[in-house]
């Protein structure tokens, strides 16, 4: 999956929905870093740095993500978007290490502010009057 196919995939009212909802579940504002805090702490330690460093990503399977996340925060995510639980889950398999790896090109994520920009154009739209 290149960037395009991300920006595309971004671009799906539901897929959207679930990403904001999944990166904003536990505070405020889009935050990569607390979601990937969470999936580290859910067993993905070797997957999540695998995405961020250079090199192939380590795929992961649905039930990795409902695992880590947690059942209840990806039902409400699943809510939040439209989309059945396991839906859900296989799409942010798919599109989280692309996203993740898009993000940290260097083997680094970039810092907080950079990083809240770039998902708030690519989720949430440009602030010049694009709707989400």
């Amino acid at each position: 999956m290149d960037l395009d196919e991300i920006t595309k995939l971004a671009q799906n009212e539901r897929v959207r929905r679930l990403l904001v909802s999944v990166l904003t579940r536990a505070g405020d504002g889009l935050d990569l870093n607390r979601l990937l805090d969470q999936l580290q702490q859910g067993g993905l330690q070797q997957q999540v740095q695998s995405w961020i460093d250079n090199g192939p990503n380590r795929e992961i399977t649905d039930a990795q993500i409902r695992d880590a996340l947690g059942a209840a925060n990806l039902d409400r995510a699943a809510d939040d978007a439209g989309l059945a639980p396991k839906q859900a889950a296989g799409t942010l398999a798919e599109v989280l290490p692309q996203l993740v790896d898009r993000a940290s090109p260097s083997g680094a994520l970039p810092d907080a502010t950079t990083l809240e920009e770039a998902f708030n154009q690519l989720l949430l739209g440009d602030a010049r009057g694009d709707n989400p």
